[in-house]
């Protein structure tokens, strides 16, 4: 994590913010896994009031890297402090879809992670999950 100097003033508006900060509602379904999940919207709407009360606005600008994107997410406070975090996004197709889509789901779990919103399972973990291993039972000798 990246922050400036002094973080005394932004890391109280923070505790302030996060007081108030409630899960981000799942309002889409994911065609491929059947499930629903809270997309970008639903997070901006779970953090921006709470956020702007305690005085943190957030920026998060997009750079291209030979991998895919990278995502910075800055929570900036009045005082001019700020914390920050870049979250590596691979892109598999080299077209505007794979780009946006890969964008989205960084600004999405990059905002979630720095301001503590809430989460369940959603098509990340779907995607991701491993396989199960049986148990055996061990016997006594």
């Amino acid at each position: 994590m990246n922050h400036s100097e002094s973080i005394k003033e932004i890391a109280v508006a923070l505790v302030k913010a996060q007081g108030e900060i409630k899960a981000a509602i799942k309002e889409s379904t994911n065609p491929f896994f059947k499930n629903r999940y809270a997309d970008l919207a639903s997070v901006i709407e779970a953090v921006r009031l709470p956020l702007n009360k305690a005085g943190i606005c957030f920026l998060q600008p997009v750079t291209s890297t030979p991998e895919g994107v990278a995502v910075e997410t800055v929570l900036l406070h009045c005082s001019g402090e700020w914390i920050s975090e870049v979250l590596h996004m691979p892109v598999n197709k080299q077209d505007a879809q794979a780009v946006g889509s890969a964008t989205t789901y960084g600004r999405r779990y990059g905002l979630q992670a720095l301001c503590g919103v809430p989460s369940e399972d959603d098509d990340g973990e779907a995607a991701t999950k491993a396989q199960s291993v049986p148990k055996t039972a061990i016997t006594p000798t």
